[in-house]
């Protein structure tokens, strides 16, 4: 109970008396306390700037002269150095850069701006306000007219923007931006002249044989390999496709019969080199057919006499027709039409007349080919191939026409004005890889390139270096390339390419495109263009927004018909109608087209090979046509 008792006895008048002191800007005093200590002051008041002018306080009155007992006892001590420092807290403006032609009209200095405590009103109106401009917080650094960097000749604006020197360029941006420089080359004129023959028909016209078996009689299998096929096609059951597994080397293929892929050999006749593409002729593999007649500058069109044979691959329904009007969309004019298996039909005169009527009417005036040479062979006896047969051949008792190598080295040569376009090879296929390292086979559609050269990979735009090149012409029997293989290669030469970069390997795969930097030698990818096309046979018309497959050299990838421009008569050229609702079989029309992704393909005003597609929808080819321009 004594904190009651202590709490009764309080004198509260002595208590509120010695609780009234006065503050004086954060400081209390009383006469019997003793001054705050420096190190504790600092804490409390904002010392003046060292070496600032101090002016002498003056003591406060009242109104009536004298001085009031609190006031008396504040201004008892020394409080001249008790001064506000605004300069402290406002940094001095900065002198500006006066102009030539105005150094005469001086501004009157400003004093500083700093009060006293106790100053008299009289000299509290000379004092100037402080700059407060000094004060605004903006997004933008001060001017500075003494630095000679080039990023700070300029005025700041208020909107600040970031250094472009610190955004970093895409690939594209740096391929496009390239300078690079290289040597034009011209053909040699003593060298053999090549040519790419694609082999199409429909499955089961005896195409691998027929070519296996060419192959055999040039020289391009020796007796050795050869019985080794004979013997392992015997143990299987099928000694009569000895001839076609020459080229169908694949296991699945020799298992069931039939051409899966793209098989590339080569041969040399008397005139030129041939480079043959054997596609595969079952409707399941159209893509695969349709990427090696993009790559071919004549074809070879296989037949098979044998009855109601040659019936079911022409009617509807067959690949004949199909393969015959593809080779002709993408480019091929050159065509030899090979009447296969005549010796089934005892080399019938009546069989092959009837077969050539048949295929002369569509081959003309449909598929739009100029001069077809018709030739009847057999692959499996090798008759007609590589010479004419023995005079007492029954063929040669109403046929006097060439052989089949014979009429393949009467086509005419190629044109070769595609050496001066800018580079563009097509990947076919990657055939190993490692590190950074990558060897792979392609196409030269323009241009030529050698050893050293440094070109980019589109559509990703990785650069890399061209490390080893040579074709197959170049090897020899033993696989190893010859010494005396040319480093320049040139258009229409199918090579094997050894790049090396700084990229991942399994970034590059089939239909990418090898070029040289800079803007007119860059190809640059696209998704979006204006194409003519000519229109199938097709059940179902084409409309807008019509989804199906664009084919173009080695790439497949999905599309949309995104509008319908117009259609357009086929002969002469000209509008029919525009902006048609639907486009009906056998029209030709202008469209735009837009891809799912970019894609290696541009105007056949710079690359004829690299403009050329067809389009399929439902496992049916539906249109086909050419680039007229990029959007």
């Amino acid at each position: 109970m004594s904190r009651h008792r202590n709490v009764r006895n309080i004198n509260i008048e002595e208590e509120l008396e010695e609780d009234d002191d006065y503050d004086y800007y954060g400081k209390s005093m009383d006469e019997d306390d003793e001054p705050l200590t420096p190190g504790t002051s600092q804490f409390i008041y904002q010392r003046p700037t060292f070496g600032q002018t101090q002016q002498p306080t003056s003591t406060p009155k009242k109104s009536d002269g004298s001085f009031s007992e609190d006031d008396e006892r504040y201004y008892e001590g020394n409080h001249k150095d008790e001064v506000f420092p605004i300069d402290d807290v406002l940094s001095p403006p900065k002198k500006k850069k006066t102009p030539k032609n105005s150094q005469q009209k001086q501004s009157t200095p400003q004093k500083k701006a700093s009060f006293t405590i106790g100053e008299s009103k009289k000299n509290q109106s000379s004092i100037l306000p402080p700059n407060v401009e000094q004060l605004r917080i903006s997004g933008s650094k001060p001017h500075r007219t003494n630095s000679k960097s080039p990023a700070r000749t300029t005025a700041v604006s208020s909107t600040l923007t970031p250094n472009t020197s610190f955004q970093r360029l895409t690939p594209l941006e740096m391929a496009l931006a390239s300078t690079l420089t290289f040597t034009a080359r011209k053909r040699p004129e003593n060298a053999k002249q090549s040519i790419n023959l694609a082999v199409v028909g429909h499955v089961d016209a005896g195409k691998s044989t027929l070519m296996g078996h060419l192959l055999y009689l040039l020289g391009g299998v020796d007796d050795k390999a050869m019985h080794k096929y004979k013997q392992e096609a015997t143990r299987a059951g099928k000694a009569s496709f000895a001839y076609a597994w020459i080229l169908d080397e694949g296991e699945e293929e020799r298992n069931r019969g039939v051409t899966m892929d793209i098989a590339r050999a080569h041969f040399q006749s008397e005139k030129r080199a041939y480079f043959v593409l054997d596609s595969p002729g079952h409707k399941d593999f159209i893509p695969n057919m349709i990427t090696g007649a993009s790559q071919a500058d004549a074809a070879i069109l296989v037949i098979n006499a044998t009855t109601g044979e040659f019936e079911t691959g022409f009617d509807q329904g067959g690949q004949t027709r199909e393969h015959a009007l593809l080779l002709r969309s993408l480019g091929v004019s050159k065509i030899v039409v090979a009447i296969n298996k005549l010796d089934t039909v005892n080399w019938s005169q009546e069989r092959f007349n009837e077969i050539k009527q048949a295929l002369s009417g569509f081959l003309h005036k449909q598929a739009g080919f100029d001069s077809v040479e018709y030739v009847p062979v057999s692959g499996l006896l090798g008759a007609n191939v590589k010479s004419s047969p023995p005079r007492d051949h029954p063929l040669l008792e109403w046929y006097k026409g060439p052989s089949l190598i014979q009429a393949l080295d009467n086509l005419p040569d190629p044109t070769h004005t595609l050496d001066e376009g800018p580079l563009r090879i097509v990947v076919n296929d990657v055939l190993r890889s490692s590190g950074n390292s990558v060897t792979l086979s392609g196409k030269i559609e323009c241009g030529f390139v050698e050893t050293g050269d440094k070109v980019y990979v589109m559509p990703e735009a990785n650069p890399v270096t061209v490390k080893a090149i040579s074709s197959e012409s170049d090897t020899t029997t033993s696989g190893a390339v010859s010494s005396q293989a040319p480093e320049i290669h040139f258009s229409g030469e199918q090579v094997f390419l050894t790049i090396t970069g700084t990229f991942e390997p399994d970034s590059i795969n089939s239909g990418h495109i090898l070029c040289r930097g800079g803007i007119k030698e860059l190809l640059v990818p696209t998704n979006h263009f204006s194409a003519k096309i000519v229109v199938f046979d097709i059940t179902m018309p084409i409309l807008m927004g019509t989804r199906a497959e664009l084919f173009a050299h080695s790439i497949r990838v999905p599309c949309t018909i995104t509008k319908l421009v117009s259609e357009m008569s086929k002969t002469k050229k000209d509008v029919i109608k525009k902006h048609p609702r639907v486009l009906t079989k056998n029209s030709s029309a202008l469209v735009e087209i837009r891809t799912d992704l970019p894609i290696n393909i541009e105007p056949h005003t710079k690359c004829k090979a690299l403009s050329r597609f067809t389009l399929r929808s439902n496992n049916q080819t539906i249109a086909a046509g050419v680039v007229d321009k990029t959007i």
